[in-house]
């Protein structure tokens, strides 16, 4: 009859679970669990319990449910060998020698010989040939090698991983009631938990054992032995050990778990070229100025429209104007018409030229310039359809995120002007700005350059193969999907400036006047009439709304709600406004303002304005006391008390000795006095004009001139002369 024998300290593990043989019950196993000492029983076709037959354990170790673990050994480091899974190359890269120790003991094995020392070195000398010699060296002690035979494996399971030597780890089990391990656990993991450094950590743990060992910790009671504090490298050793995804500082362990731990999942797919679209912002790590203005600009923003199915780079915008849905337009505008790349890749690689069409899916993130309305309405009118990645999970677009980090790398690594770090600018006392020397044309220049040469060069995503070459494959195979109505689409994505006044003279907008001589007469001729009759103005004016395009103000486009179409009105000033961008007129604007505040500040022109007033309201005195007196009228009513305040208070001041002439004031006497009855009759004076505003003034002017002494002229003596006395 036949039955299972097993090697002493065998282990089965089934369905996890460890058990011992122990010996037969009968016809039927007694396997015991290595910790709970119950014996396992598997069901009966009757459906009961019970001790499983030779048969049964067969079927287990058929369908993998049970599996049979070499012997464990009392020693730690053979059992930690033997739980690992190394395979010979493995083996042989962690110890070299691993396999000159594999290759005596199956030698020795294989002769059978005895564990003994003499034993093993007549077979040594016998069977370790020169051959043997020159490949794995001089044959070990005897004693070195029956260490090896005893404690690596047995005969016929001697494995590559038993030959490992793991000499210098450090390799203990958990022990129970170690309060030392335990408080060092402790400490470790609440300073993983806030972030903290291992000095920190282990300054901690030191002031936690102190407090054991002096019976003052609120918790442990003080042991009979003092706790040796372990040292720093110990306590580096713990947290290296716990260092995991779940062990990361809980203010970052989210967003770090899933940025440097997690896994990526399931990459972006598509099974034809412009079936899937991603489109991403970033900044360009690289100064620009403009020679003409003589300023620096800044840093400018990169729009980058890569394919999914190729990762071809099919469309790109360089621009000042912050994300938004022009800059999406734009960026997709250039994504559906034909490429100029240089003139001697295009002759060599034609398809450069044709990297276009419309895309079925366009992927972007959850900026707010991707979700607004204008978006929906353009998308849904140009029939491609939008999809927003998953908040927070830039690996989702990782195909678009490592392409815009290669064109930044590429695009400004020699450039004068480039950005470093913080960290490298103070160290190297570095200013980007200072070296600023690429202009905007040069920079789209060198950008252009950069997208041919990625498009062409193989590419480890796709099988290192070129993008321009699974793109021109399946454009022989597909053709290209063009928009049906472009223009609309181009529309749709332009900012929309609203009620804006058309007048005779044009359309005011952004500091320039807009005007065509044949559109303008036209739109008033058709908006006039419709405006409502309380909002319309003496003159011919119509409110109305326009686009324009951010990358070109010289032309804006006035919608016309009678013929439902768009006029176009060009700038007066064309040789200012023409290929001007919007984000450059505003740069000229802020510039402009500035030089007018250095010229003079706000504070002094209102000061100025402040003058004029006071000095107008001087030329007429009456005008000036009687806008006083309604002022203080005014200041009398309750609801302007009440929002006003007190605003008038009564001054007190010490009194002052002054005449009875000056209190009363009087006109002097006649020199002469006649009768009325002596005077001739006059004839009574006709009636004149009546007093105007300028007689008042000239009459308050006179009685405020300050009244001179009459000419103190001295008497003649006329008898002195000759006359009389």
């Amino acid at each position: 009859m036949t039955y299972n024998k097993f090697q002493p300290g065998t282990v089965i593990e089934i369905n996890g679970a460890e058990y011992l043989p122990h010996m037969y019950a009968g016809e039927r196993l007694l396997l015991i669990h290595r910790v709970k000492g119950i014996h396992f029983q598997c069901e009966q076709p009757d459906g009961s319990l019970a001790l499983p037959t030779d048969q049964q354990f067969d079927q287990m170790l058929l369908d993998g449910s049970a599996a049979i673990r070499t012997p464990l050994s009392g020693n730690q480091i053979r059992n930690f060998n033997e739980e690992s899974e190394w395979a010979l190359g493995d083996a042989v890269a962690l110890d070299a020698t691993a396999l000159k120790r594999a290759v005596i003991c199956e030698l020795l094995d294989k002769h059978g010989i005895k564990n003994g020392n003499k034993a093993i070195e007549k077979a040594m000398d016998k069977y370790w040939t020169p051959d043997l010699i020159e490949k794995h060296g001089l044959a070990p002690s005897p004693r070195t090698i029956r260490g090896w035979r005893a404690s690596r494996g047995y005969v016929g399971n001697r494995h590559p991983r038993h030959m490992v030597s793991l000499t210098g780890r450090q390799i203990e089990k958990v022990r129970k009631n170690d309060l030392n391990k335990q408080a060092m656990w402790l400490c470790v993991l609440n300073g993983l938990d806030e972030g903290s450094s291992v000095a920190t950590i282990h300054a901690d743990y030191s002031a936690t054992i102190w407090q054991i060992n002096e019976g003052t910790h609120p918790f442990i009671e003080m042991p009979r032995k003092p706790l040796k504090v372990l040292d720093e490298r110990t306590i580096r050793r713990a947290c290296h050990a716990l260092e995991s995804s779940e062990t990361l500082a809980r203010r970052i362990a989210k967003q770090a778990a899933e940025q440097d731990w997690l896994g990526a999942g399931k990459p972006l797919t598509a099974d034809f070229v412009m079936q899937r679209v991603i489109i991403d912002h970033t900044w360009i790590n690289v100064h620009v100025v403009c020679p003409k203005l003589e300023m620096v600009l800044g840093r400018p923003w990169l729009t980058l429209v890569i394919d999914v199915k190729s990762r071809a780079i099919v469309g790109y915008v360089i621009t000042f104007t912050d994300p938004s849905i022009w800059t999406l337009g734009e960026a997709l505008r250039r994504m559906a018409l034909p490429k100029r790349p240089p003139p001697q890749m295009v002759s060599r690689y034609a398809i450069l030229a044709m990297l276009r069409g419309k895309a079925g899916e366009v992927i972007v993130d959850n900026a707010s310039e991707f979700r607004s309305h204008a978006m929906e309405a353009a998308a849904r009118h140009a029939g491609f359809s939008v999809r927003f990645c998953p908040i927070k999970r830039p690996r989702y677009r990782a195909i678009c995120e490592r392409a815009i980090d290669t064109m930044n790398t590429k695009l400004c690594s020699d450039l004068p002007g480039r950005t470093l770090t913080i960290h490298d600018a103070r160290r190297l006392g570095y200013n980007a700005e200072d070296h600023a020397l690429v202009t905007l044309d040069e920079l789209e220049a060198v950008a252009n350059q950069i997208v041919a040469d990625y498009n062409t060069s193989p590419h480890d995503g796709i099988g290192d193969r070129q993008p321009a070459l699974v793109f021109e494959k399946d454009l022989n195979k597909y053709g290209i999907n063009n928009f049906a109505d472009f223009e609309s689409f181009r529309r749709d994505t332009m900012d929309v400036v609203e009620d804006a006044q058309v007048s005779p003279s044009g359309v005011r907008a952004f500091g320039l006047r807009y005007h065509n001589i044949e559109a303008v007469p036209a739109l008033l001729n058709d908006l006039v009439p419709m405006e409502p009759r309380r909002k319309r103005r003496d003159d011919a004016t119509a409110t109305v709304h326009f686009r324009y395009d951010h990358a070109d103000i010289s032309t804006i486009h006035v919608w016309n709600r009678r013929t439902r179409k768009y006029v176009e009105l060009q700038c007066a000033d064309e040789n200012y406004a023409d290929g001007m961008p919007m984000w450059l007129h505003k740069k000229i604007q802020d510039e402009a303002k500035a030089e007018g505040a250095a010229f003079n500040t706000e504070q002094e022109r209102l000061s100025m304005r402040g003058r004029l007033v006071h000095a107008i309201r001087g030329i007429s005195p009456r005008s000036l006391a009687e806008s006083r007196k309604r002022v203080a009228q005014l200041l009398e009513i309750p609801r302007v008390k009440e929002i006003t305040g007190n605003i008038v208070d009564l001054a007190n001041t010490n009194p002052q000795p002054i005449s009875l002439g000056d209190f009363i004031s009087h006109d002097r006497a006649a020199l002469t006095s006649l009768d009325h009855e002596i005077l001739s009759s006059r004839p009574t004076p006709k009636k004149g004009r009546a007093k105007t505003a300028l007689d008042d003034r000239r009459e308050e002017t006179d009685l405020a001139r300050e009244q001179l002494p009459p000419h103190d002229r001295t008497r003649r003596n006329i008898a002195g002369k000759g006359g009389y006395a």
